[in-house]
């Protein structure tokens, strides 16, 4: 019993020092703009494809749009399996047989839609890592900064109706003296250690969504690489 606490322990308080809650930072903050231009080129080359398509010039744009997509996808899963530790196997595109059977092969393909729909999530993970990122390190921030702010005659910090963060000048948190500075900084390393177990949490989810929409699985991907030989 006595071990099992000392590790949920360690666990529990551990985490700014563990290697992997900063991998994990990395991939959330490179998850907005990544997925920002995701969209934007997913979007600018259907839009466009579709309509250019009774022009026939259309038709290499949308099929260039999904090999993109396939590319990224398989992008995206290289990143995760280095940053988050996940085992995403992804598929490749297949040029055999010719342009016609190639270019059938990628349309039919359910995977090949999979990729792009990971796309379009991937946007909506970004917009919410980006948040929490922000939220929580200005927070945890704000605090921690404590001792040198409380003094400032500067507002710096988050305002939540007439409750202030940090320089701490409020009607209801006043924080006027060093000692209390150091309080509320000590208060910031626990809503810090608190927020980094919500961001590795929120990278986790990450890496689940990414093995469940681009793994294609141990069984297709022994069949990939037969079929490639």
């Amino acid at each position: 019993m006595t071990t099992t606490v000392r590790d949920a322990a360690t666990t529990l308080v551990g985490v700014p020092v563990r290697a992997q809650t900063y991998r994990n930072l990395v991939y959330l903050a490179l998850a907005f703009p990544l997925g920002l231009a995701y969209f934007v080129g997913l979007t600018a080359g259907l839009s466009l494809g579709v309509g250019l398509a009774i022009t026939w010039f259309g038709i290499p744009i949308l099929l260039a749009t999904l090999a993109g997509a396939t590319l990224l996808a398989r992008f995206e899963a290289e990143l995760s399996n280095r940053l988050l530790g996940t085992d995403v196997r992804t598929h490749s595109l297949d040029a055999s047989g010719g342009v016609l059977a190639a270019t059938k092969r990628l349309v039919t393909d359910a995977r090949t839609w999979l990729d792009a729909a990971y796309l379009v999530v991937k946007f909506g993970l970004g917009i919410v890592s980006f948040a929490a990122l922000a939220t929580l390190g200005s927070l945890a921030g704000s605090l921690l900064a404590a001792p040198l702010t409380y003094s400032s005659n500067f507002y710096v910090g988050l305002r939540v109706g007439t409750l202030t963060v940090g320089p701490f000048e409020s009607g209801q948190l006043v924080v006027d003296t060093f000692g209390e500075a150091v309080g509320v900084a000590l208060l910031g390393v626990v809503v810090a250690v608190a927020s980094l177990h919500v961001l590795n949490a929120l990278a986790r989810l990450s890496g689940t969504i990414t093995e469940a929409l681009l793994d294609i699985g141990p069984s297709d991907a022994t069949e990939e690489f037969a079929d490639g030989d």
